[in-house]
């Protein structure tokens, strides 16, 4: 008798969804009221990107900000979209870092620090092929955070051919572009920290099929330089014995921290500084902190922004030798999206800190005319270059809080 009655109701209920589905197509929209997007183009959603024309455009910090590469795009057998990009690497390159004169002796992908923003598509097969330049002494790699097949990972602990790239040869990264988000890129050499501090790494931005809402967006990665080199290359844990006795079980490492003086003195000071015996070693740090490259850029050629715009800045930190690194907007709040790799935002604030390769998505907009900071708020790091400011022009936007300025 049960099982009757529960073949009759199932019958039932199979007759009354298949009713609502054709009566009720609201019952058919996705999880949470979405609605399916209506389809676009790939030329369109790539219009909607800033994508690029000129792929081999060598852009200035300020040009950076909007400079998107999206690749040569053709298709696959399978009518899969394929993004291909080429990446030089060249050493000892003469990059300009500042508005004081200072000239850094950087390794670059495409002749640039930071490299070129590459973005795509989730679900876009993607290859990279990079060129070791036959004039380089060091080999070189390629690594991508996000998912990929370990032969394309670009380290060389595997074996595969693509972790260690000979100067005058290359190799070609291939993979499916997953899962949307904000991503760093760098080379993955030992010593790692200084292929990285020397200017190999940049930003790549993996869309989401459906695109976000529009807004004017930049790309901003935060990044420090050494302009000295103390104690390049591998910095080995030394012998126990080496320690004086009170410190052997010590849970910290014996390295102190030097406070950074101007840019100047750190540049008068920094040919005499060695790494010494163990009792006395010292950290490498960076003498100047830039987002984009430059320091100072964006104080010398503040952004212009509108009220009641809404923008959305993707932001990745590459500093090395400082353990964190922070983005503190004045003026407003943004929301934050963590890696970006969501479409809600984790929380609104007006600071966030940063790890080292660590990354999000910011989206603010200004009610308010007038001219505002944005910098690290560790104020060495502002000091030494890590500054900018919003010219945000317009009229002040109606809003139910009282300004009393």
């Amino acid at each position: 008798m049960f099982r009757q009655n529960a073949c009759f109701f199932a019958l039932v209920l199979s007759i009354i969804l298949l009713f609502s589905s054709t009566v009720f197509p609201l019952f058919n929209q996705s999880t949470y009221g979405q609605v399916p997007a209506t389809p676009i183009s790939r030329e369109q959603y790539d219009k909607i990107k800033n994508c690029a024309t000129d792929l081999s455009k060598k852009p200035t910090p300020t040009e950076y900000l909007t400079y998107f590469n999206c690749g040569h795009v053709s298709k696959d057998e399978s009518g899969r979209t394929v993004r291909q990009f080429t990446l030089i690497v060249q050493e000892h390159q003469k990059i300009p870092i500042s508005y004081e004169g200072h000239i850094f002796d950087g390794w670059t992908f495409n002749g640039t620090i930071p490299g070129p923003t590459i973005r795509v598509t989730e679900g876009d097969l993607v290859r990279i092929r990079v060129i070791n330049s036959a004039e380089n002494s060091h080999p070189h790699s390629l690594h991508t955070h996000s998912i990929h097949y370990a032969k394309n990972d670009g380290v060389s602990m595997g074996g595969y051919p693509g972790g260690a790239i000979a100067p005058g040869r290359s190799f070609t990264y291939e993979f499916i572009a997953q899962p949307y988000g904000v991503y760093p890129y760098h080379c993955h050499m030992d010593p790692i920290a200084d292929h990285i501090n020397r200017g190999l790494y940049g930003m790549m931005i993996i869309d989401p099929k459906e695109p976000r809402p529009q807004m004017t967006e930049m790309a901003m990665l935060m990044n420090g330089y050494d302009l000295n080199y103390e104690q390049e290359g591998h910095v080995s844990l030394p012998p126990a014995s080496e320690f004086p006795i009170s410190q052997q079980n010590d849970t910290g490492s014996n390295m102190t921290h030097v406070s950074l003086p101007s840019i100047k003195e750190k540049e008068t000071a920094g040919g005499e500084q060695k790494a010494g015996s163990a009792g006395d070693r010292k950290q490498r740090d960076n003498e100047i902190y830039t987002v984009n490259g430059k320091a100072f850029e964006y104080m010398m050629n503040p952004i212009v922004l509108h009220t009641g715009k809404p923008y959305r800045i993707y932001l990745v930190n590459m500093l090395e030798f400082d353990l964190v690194n922070s983005f503190h907007m004045h003026g407003t709040m943004y929301d934050y999206y963590t890696a970006g790799t969501d479409e809600t935002s984790d929380y609104t604030t007006d600071i966030v800190t940063l790890s080292q390769g660590d990354r999000g998505i910011m989206e603010f907009k200004y009610l308010f005319p007038g001219t505002y900071m944005f910098h690290a708020h560790q104020t060495e790091f502002t000091d030494l270059g890590w500054m900018g400011l919003f010219d945000v022009r317009g009229d002040p936007v109606n809003t139910s809080r009282t300004d009393v300025t």
